[in-house]
């Protein structure tokens, strides 16, 4: 079976067309691909119960991240991240290797699924998997993208949001992944990829968008007020810039965002995407490159 006929087995409870297969062209150092444990990650998914955890747990796994994105003790990280009910895995693709960390099979909590590079710039994040249609495919493509326009960490959420809603929870581990990402890369950006649609906006400003962007509150800074020009030119003429030109989807009660505007980090970047954008970004590597660039300040 295909795993496309696999994806759309897998989601049918969700009623969300699965995505297209992408493919992760590349020897791995481990018995599962990234492509592989992103399947097994959603498999029987609605029957995972979310469990709220510990202010102690996510403090340890907040500094265990941080240890893998700075490549420090890295055999004695990975046993312990281990002890504490995730699996690890390493895959080579192109010239990046990457360390995925998920849940243990016998584990679940809907903790996310997490993945780490030894180059690149920035992270992505999708919380919205698989509500928000290819935002989950757009960053296992990004991950697979090579010539410059590969991230450096990449997160998505393995629990549905009707369960819950990791852009609404705060102490996750969602957030535990933000913070030690700004921490050890305070310079690069971290972008949240979400889904819309236009037609049902309240504005009209809205209803002719195709993406919103956002740094989580009503000023953006002059930096961002560039990247969003960059895709307006580059790649999506309506593309608006929340507080400027559109006043609805601003991510003004999201939990990373707030974390890390209280740690002093500033480089949270929310992006709205209608469907046609996603899928334009879900199979176009010139386009994730161009979005990458524009919105991680690369002009």
């Amino acid at each position: 079976m295909s795993w496309n006929k696999r994806m759309l087995a897998l989601w049918i409870w969700g009623g969300i067309a699965a995505m297209p297969c992408m493919a992760l062209a590349a020897s791995s150092s481990s018995s599962a691909t990234l492509e592989q444990i992103y399947e097994r990650a959603w498999k029987r998914a609605s029957r995972v119960d979310y469990v709220v955890p510990e202010a102690e747990e996510l403090a340890a796994t907040e500094r265990l991240f941080a240890r893998l994105m700075r490549g420090q003790q890295r055999s004695s990280t990975i046993a312990e991240l281990r002890e504490r009910g995730w699996s690890v895995h390493t895959q080579r693709m192109g010239e990046a290797t990457w360390t995925i960390v998920s849940e243990a099979a016998d584990q679940r909590s809907g903790r996310g699924l997490y993945a780490i590079s030894d180059r690149g710039r920035h992270a992505l994040q999708a919380p919205h998997v698989p509500s928000d249609a290819r935002t989950g495919e757009i960053l296992l493509a990004y991950a697979a993208d090579t010539g410059g326009a590969s991230p450096r960490a990449l997160a998505w959420n393995t629990v549905h949001r009707k369960n819950a809603d990791l852009a609404r929870l705060p102490d996750t581990y969602l957030v535990a992944f933000s913070r030690a990402f700004a921490r050890v890369f305070p310079d690069e950006r971290i972008l949240q990829l979400h889904g819309f649609d236009a037609s049902k906006r309240r504005s009209a400003a809205g209803a002719y968008s195709s993406a919103i962007v956002s740094s989580g509150h009503a000023y953006p800074s002059s930096a961002l007020k560039s990247s969003v020009k960059c895709m307006q030119q580059g790649i999506e003429k309506r593309t608006r810039l929340y507080g400027v030109d559109v006043s609805e989807l601003g991510a003004t009660r999201n939990p990373v965002a707030h974390a890390l505007e209280a740690d002093g980090y500033h480089g949270f970047v929310h992006v709205e995407l209608d469907p046609k954008m996603r899928k334009r970004l879900a199979t176009d590597a010139a386009q994730r490159k161009k979005l990458l660039a524009c919105l991680g300040g690369d002009l």
